[in-house]
Order: C-alpha cells, then sequence, then structure tokens
C-alpha cells in the first residue's frame, strides 16, 4: 500500500490488515502529541500545610538527573521539567491524571512498575523512565492497542495526529502479531452527529473525552458503558450522539487521542442540517 502512494509509508500488517502509520505526500506531518507540555497543576495542587510557604521542595533523581518540585508534583510532571519525554496517551496536562492507559509507567524500585502521570514525587525517590523492561512493557501495550485499531486512522487522514500512530511511529513497529480485532467483533459507528464522527472501533478507552466533557466543559454528556470488550463511551443514557444532550462545543474531539472522535467536514455538517440539501 505504502509503495503505491510513493511516499515513506511504513505498514503494520496482520491477516491482510494494513496500519498507515506513516504520513504520506500533501498530508499534514504528524506532531508527537504524547509529549504535552509541562502541567501547571502540580503547582496548584494542595501541599502539605505550610510546605510552600517555607519554601520546602522535594528534590528526586529521574535517569540519573537531580530535579527539585513542590509537593503535589507528579513523577512525569517532573520529568518534563528536566526534558525527558515519557510517552503518555490518557493523560493531558488540563485534567487530572487517571494512570489508565499505563503507557507512563516507570521504575521507582518498588515491586512493580508505576504509573508516572499520578504518581507523587517523594523526597529522596530514585526514578528510572527507560529501561529494556519499560521499553518492552510499552512496546506491548502499543501493539496490543493497534490490534484493535481500524486500517485507517480518521485522525491522521486530516489533522495527522493520532497520538497512538506517532507513538507507534516512535517505536519504529512495522508488524503486530497479534489476530485483527477489529475484524473478529467489530465495535460499530455512530454518525447520529452532524459535526462528530465517533469509531468505536479506533477507540482506546482512555476516558480523555469523558474528563474534556466533564471536567473542562462541566456538559456531563459522555460517559462509559459495558463491560470488558464491548465496553465503550456513551452518550447520556447510551443513545446516539445525535440524540443526546451534546452541545457540539468539540472538546471531546479536540483531546482524543486517536480516530476515535473526529470533526466533520464543514461540507457534510452544511448537508446534514439542511436535511440533504445544500
Amino acid at each position: 500500500a505504502g509503495g503505491a502512494a510513493g511516499g515513506p509509508w511504513r505498514a503494520a500488517r496482520d491477516h491482510g490488515k494494513n496500519l498507515d502509520l506513516w504520513t504520506g505526500p500533501g498530508r499534514p506531518a504528524a506532531t508527537d502529541r504524547c509529549a504535552a507540555p509541562v502541567s501547571p497543576r502540580a503547582f496548584a495542587a494542595e501541599p502539605a500545610e505550610g510546605a510552600l510557604m517555607s519554601g520546602k521542595m522535594l528534590t528526586l533523581t529521574i535517569d540519573g538527573r537531580t530535579v527539585s518540585v513542590p509537593p503535589g508534583a507528579t513523577i512525569w510532571e517532573a520529568a518534563r521539567l528536566l526534558g525527558i519525554d515519557i510517552p503518555v496517551l490518557c493523560h493531558e496536562p488540563r485534567m487530572e491524571p487517571v494512570g489508565v492507559c499505563r503507557l507512563c509507567v516507570v521504575d521507582v524500585g518498588e515491586r512493580t512498575l508505576a504509573a508516572s502521570c499520578v504518581r507523587l514525587c517523594e523526597d529522596g525517590m530514585n526514578v528510572v523512565s527507560q529501561s529494556a523492561e519499560i521499553e518492552h512493557h510499552r512496546r506491548m501495550l502499543t501493539l496490543l492497542l493497534l490490534s484493535e485499531q481500524p486500517e485507517s486512522s480518521a485522525r491522521e487522514a486530516t489533522t495527522g495526529d493520532d497520538a497512538l500512530y506517532a507513538l507507534a511511529r516512535r517505536q519504529g513497529i512495522d508488524e503486530i502479531p497479534f489476530p485483527d480485532g477489529a475484524r473478529g467483533h467489530p465495535r460499530g459507528r455512530d454518525d447520529s452527529s452532524p459535526v462528530i464522527a465517533v469509531d468505536h472501533q479506533a477507540c482506546i478507552l482512555c476516558d480523555r473525552c469523558i474528563r474534556g466533557c466533564n471536567e473542562l466543559q462541566h456538559n456531563h454528556v459522555i460517559t462509559r458503558s459495558g463491560k470488558g470488550y464491548r465496553a465503550r463511551i456513551a452518550f447520556d443514557l447510551d443513545v446516539p450522539m445525535g440524540s443526546s444532550s451534546c452541545v457540539a462545543c468539540g472538546e471531546c474531539a479536540a483531546v482524543c487521542p486517536t480516530g476515535a472522535l473526529t470533526h466533520k467536514a464543514l461540507q457534510h455538517w452544511r448537508r446534514e442540517w439542511a436535511g440533504g440539501e445544500e
């Protein structure tokens, strides 16, 4: 598929499934949405009583480099201050972290790896953000997420900023060794909204759309429905998006890291509102 397009394409193949992980000629360059800016959340978080008034700071080491942060800062935020890029899919600096995707895990010397977006810094902590074990963990999670994706990403095809695809490129993934989940039990689409397209197959259940709707816009329209493999985002009492109380603010599509929620083309929007007539 890549050769025919004449561009620097790399496909991930599995039983005939091709995922276009590289942007081609005429399409916008992909941006690495895994690399979010430093969040002010840590510095707005409530510190221990009197900690900031007394000038108390926490000092820790990340990958052999020392950094001082105020109480309430997470490891992910401390790493960003050092310019250390820890990948994330579920985290967005404007919202409270939830540690859902587990791609940001680091080694803090405990029995299990810790999600850096939710783990608070401790004085004297020694953190390792890159190792063979950690990279294997992140690569495996990325492969599992990709195995459920549709063959093409609506976000990558339009704005070129699909964060999951950017992560796959960053890890040099060119094959997916798992069955194609999109073929076995497709989750379907919801095109009922005149302005936002919903592709449940591309959803990675990171909850960014839910938090964006609730925490940023305070609309409280999006939630989760179902269990296990059938779990998916839902609108109101699990009705189509176009029939829900959604006000079409677009926040969910703006914070979505994949092609699960994307803005529809203006021409399509005009036809929908005109009842099929231009």
